[in-house]
């Protein structure tokens, strides 16, 4: 009897452990694509930092550049890249994925990974021949 009792504690413990973990991943992606989609974002600066530690800041003051995220997938930016996106989250990242064309018709893939996201900022970063480039958006 004391073996058929442990038995079945063990068997209810461990259903009940298990049934409790959850696939946050899907919860963190759809909130970051309702903060991001519908907005124009603009690039405020850029901040370039290379291995050595130096840090350059770019594009201060000159919220020419933006993009926009839209609700139906679609992407297009003010240099004429027009695509698809969508926010995975890989290695506990999320992480914008895009799919577009150049104005030529050239194919490009971007990945960038999504550090901060509000109602108006968003700040995106990616990492490129040992420089850590870091964007930083906010939607007006």
């Amino acid at each position: 009897m004391k073996r058929y009792l442990y038995g079945l504690w063990v068997v209810s413990t461990s259903l009940l452990i298990f049934s409790c973990s959850k696939d946050t991943a899907g919860a963190e992606t759809a909130l970051a694509q309702q903060f991001i989609q519908d907005k124009t974002w603009y690039l405020d600066y850029s901040i370039v930092s290379s291995a050595s530690g130096e840090k350059t800041k770019s594009y201060v003051g000159q919220s020419t550049y933006f993009i926009n995220f839209l609700s139906n997938g679609s992407t297009k930016d003010s240099d004429g890249i027009s695509g698809s996106y969508t926010i995975e989250k890989t290695n506990n990242q999320l992480q914008i994925h895009v799919q577009a064309k150049t104005s030529a018709a050239n194919s490009v893939a971007f990945i960038y990974n999504l550090e901060t996201v509000g109602a108006q900022n968003l700040v995106l970063f990616y990492q490129t021949n040992n420089q850590l480039t870091k964007l930083y958006y906010s939607a007006k």
